[in-house]
């Protein structure tokens, strides 16, 4: 009888040995889960941040461009202004200058 006792003991411990790898085994696969899942949610919170960084890029582009097109025409206004007011001035240089060549040769 104490053959079989030993016999089965051994036999239990041969199933616990058993039940601890599987155990070990399964605590190895839910750690490697578990970095799989932890490495994909890194990756999304890095996709959002930059989505949301290049979405505040693009804002900041298109409001900068926005601006650089309300001082494109505010100088264009100026521009216009500033030929108008040479292109008056030339037609009184002219005015003046032939005034002048007429008064010095008198009767031209």
């Amino acid at each position: 009888m104490s053959m079989e006792v030993i016999k089965e003991i051994k036999s239990i411990e041969g199933i616990a040995d058993e039940k601890i790898k599987t155990a070990h085994q399964q605590a190895k696969d839910r750690v490697l889960q578990a970095e799989v899942e932890a490495e994909k949610a890194v990756k999304q919170v890095v996709d959002k941040e930059i989505a949301a960084g290049n979405k505040l890029v693009e804002d900041a582009e298109k409001d900068a461009n926005t601006q650089l097109e309300v001082k494109r025409q505010l100088n264009q206004k100026q521009c216009e202004e500033i030929k108008e007011k040479a292109h008056a001035k030339l037609d009184e240089a002219v005015k003046m200058v032939m005034e002048r060549i007429v008064s010095m040769n008198g009767n031209s």
